[in-house]
C-alpha cells in the first residue's frame, strides 16, 4: 500500500523480488554495505536516531560507525545520561571502541532495560574530550 495525496492505494509488483530466475537464496530486496553508511554529525551530540539504519514495527537498528565527533569547542562527544521510556536498549559491539563504556570489547553485548537511567561510565566523559573521531 502506498499513500499519495492523503489517499491509500494498493501497489502490486509484477513479480516477487525472490522470483528471479536462478535464485539461490542470496537475492534480497535491499542491501547495505555498512561502510557506505554515514550518520548525521553536528556541532553538539546528536540523538541515536541519526544512527538508525533499519526499522521494524517493534524495534530499530542503529549502526554506530566511524564518524567525526561533535565539533563545537565546548561539546562533550560522549553520550549523555538518559533512559529509554518505552524500549530496551541492546548494544552489540562489532568492532572499534565505544568511548562511553569501560572494558567493552569486540563481540560483547550490553543491555539497558526500559526506564533504567544509564550513560557514560565514570571517567569516560573526561577521556572523550580528547577524541575527535570514532575509530573503526
Amino acid at each position: 500500500m502506498i499513500k499519495k495525496q492523503g489517499i491509500i492505494y494498493p501497489y502490486i509488483y509484477a513479480t516477487h523480488p525472490f522470483d528471479a530466475v536462478g535464485w539461490d537464496g542470496n537475492h534480497y530486496p535491499w542491501a547495505l554495505n555498512i561502510k557506505d553508511f554515514e550518520p548525521i554529525t553536528g556541532r553538539v551530540h546528536q540523538p541515536p536516531p541519526v544512527h538508525q539504519t533499519f526499522e521494524a514495527h517493534n524495534y530499530v537498528i542503529c549502526s554506530f560507525v566511524p564518524r567525526l565527533y561533535d565539533y563545537h569547542p565546548e561539546a562533550i562527544p560522549a553520550p549523555y545520561n538518559h533512559s529509554n521510556v518505552d524500549s530496551d536498549e541492546v548494544l552489540y559491539y562489532v568492532d572499534g571502541d565505544f568511548m562511553s563504556r569501560k572494558s567493552v570489547t569486540k563481540g560483547m553485548i550490553t543491555l539497558h532495560p526500559a526506564g533504567i537511567p544509564h550513560g557514560p561510565h565514570p571517567g569516560t566523559v573526561e577521556k572523550a574530550l580528547e577524541k575527535k573521531r570514532r575509530k573503526s
